[in-house]
């Protein structure tokens, strides 16, 4: 693989309303073995200040929306918009704003929130930029205020199979989603998390471990990752070089060949998502 100098952030996914599904997908799917929104170690109130960061189509507050009070103002930051809902489909409590989260955020948001939340930041940014994340996130939070960090070990996902069978489309769509994060610095080590957290300052860490096993949600996550992969090569074909892909028609075949295979071999993704929560003193 034959790549250029990476840029901070480098998104490693494409925008558009096939991802905007498969992320709706994924996000039902963690729902389904996570079970809940805001970290019982988060207390909660009439009031709250909450900034979804990475917010993407911004399914989070929406659905947080529908359980706290509509006094609560809600925050999203992404820096696209383009999977952004319409403002007329939203509560009047939910804004979205664009922004770098790798960038200082404006001063009006600084210091204000009690609750910020971030989600699959794995193929956003590379092992270096966890640490900066965390330390630019807390700036948005006042004292006592929590960061909820969502995120899976993306590259350690296993095609389970049974006995006798051999998806070999799915593994090898696996190897080559291992083989392009690598090649990326897509590769940061998940359950670090929970470390940068404690070292950025941070108190009262927790990290809570959910291995995606729930069979009423295999299907969205069999889907969800697939096209996952499908378009993390796709991204990475347009912005660099794949010497193992040269055509976005090669990359749709490998994605119904995945799919095939999950089809008839009965076999299904699985991984690990972490939950890591942390108070600014």
């Amino acid at each position: 693989m034959s790549i250029s100098a990476k840029s901070p952030g480098e998104y490693l996914l494409i925008r558009n309303a096939v991802e905007k599904e498969r992320l709706e997908l994924q996000f039902k799917a963690w729902q389904a073995n996570i079970g809940y929104l805001l970290h019982p170690a988060i207390t909660q109130h009439d009031h709250m200040c909450i900034a979804d960061v990475g917010t993407g189509t911004g399914i989070w507050l929406q659905e947080l929306a529908n359980i706290l009070p509509n006094s609560c103002q809600l925050d999203g930051f992404d820096i696209s918009d383009i999977l952004l809902p319409d403002k007329s489909s939203l509560p009047e409590n939910i804004t979205f704003y664009l922004q770098n989260f790798l960038q200082p955020f404006p001063e009006e948001f600084i210091g204000k929130y009690d609750v910020v939340n971030v989600r699959v930041m794995v193929v956003a940014l590379s092992s270096d930029e966890w640490e900066p994340a965390v330390r630019n996130l807390m700036t948005l939070l006042h004292p006592g205020g929590h960061l909820q960090w969502v995120d899976c070990a993306a590259h350690e996902c296993i095609v389970k199979a049974p006995e006798g069978t051999n998806p070999v489309n799915a593994n090898r769509g696996m190897d080559l989603f291992r083989k392009t994060m690598n090649a990326l610095g897509k590769t940061p080590n998940t359950a670090a998390l929970h470390g940068i957290f404690q070292k950025s300052g941070l108190d009262a860490c927790e990290e809570q471990i959910f291995t995606l096993t729930n069979p009423e949600v295999r299907d969205n996550l069999n889907f969800s990752v697939a096209t996952a992969i499908a378009h993390c090569l796709t991204a990475a074909l347009k912005l660099h070089k794949l010497e193992d892909m040269q055509s976005e028609d090669e990359i749709r075949n490998l994605k119904e060949g995945m799919l095939e295979d999950l089809r008839s071999t009965h076999c299904w993704f699985c991984y690990d998502v972490y939950v890591v929560v942390g108070r600014k003193s």
